[in-house]
C-alpha cells in the first residue's frame, strides 16, 4: 500500500492513494491553512469508521440482514501533551434495516472490534476504544 501527499500552498495538501483517489489535507487558519480539508487527525477517525463499517457491513449481509443505512460517528479524545495522540476512541454505530435482528448486529460490532478491523486494531495500542450501538427498524 503507498501513498503519495503533495504541497499546494501553504499547509494545504493533496493526497492520492495508489487506487487514484484523491482528498485535500489543510490546516486551521491559525496554522497557515484556509480550512479547505480534512486534518490529519479527523482522518484517522475516518479510516476507523470507514473499517469498521465495511467489516459490519459484510458481517450483516453474510447474515442475511436488510441493512438499508448505516452511520457510524466516531469521536476522539487526544492527550494534552505532544504529540497529542488519541487516548480514548468512541465508536457509535446507527444500524436501520427491516426486521434487524440486534443480537446479530451486536455480533457484528464486537466481531469487528475484535478480530477484523485492522485500523481498530493499531490505533488501539494507544488509545482506550470503546463501542455501541442502536438498531432502527423502519
Amino acid at each position: 500500500m503507498k501513498t503519495r501527499i503533495k504541497l499546494v500552498e501553504n499547509v494545504c495538501l493533496v493526497g492520492e492513494s495508489a487506487s487514484g483517489h484523491g482528498i485535500v489535507i489543510d490546516g486551521a487558519e491559525t496554522i497557515g491553512g484556509r480550512n479547505l480539508g480534512v486534518r490529519p487527525m479527523e482522518m484517522l477517525l475516518m479510516g476507523l469508521g470507514g473499517c469498521t463499517a465495511m467489516d459490519v457491513l459484510s458481517i450483516l449481509r453474510k447474515q442475511r440482514q436488510d441493512v438499508t443505512d448505516c452511520v457510524i460517528e466516531v469521536e476522539g479524545e487526544r492527550g494534552d501533551e505532544h504529540p497529542k495522540i488519541f487516548t480514548k476512541i468512541h465508536v457509535h454505530f446507527i444500524i436501520t434495516g427491516n426486521a434487524l435482528k440486534e443480537s446479530s448486529v451486536k455480533r457484528a460490532v464486537d466481531l469487528s472490534a475484535e478480530k477484523y478491523c485492522s485500523v481498530s486494531a493499531m490505533l488501539g495500542k494507544s488509545a482506550e476504544i470503546t463501542h455501541d450501538y442502536e438498531v432502527i427498524e423502519l
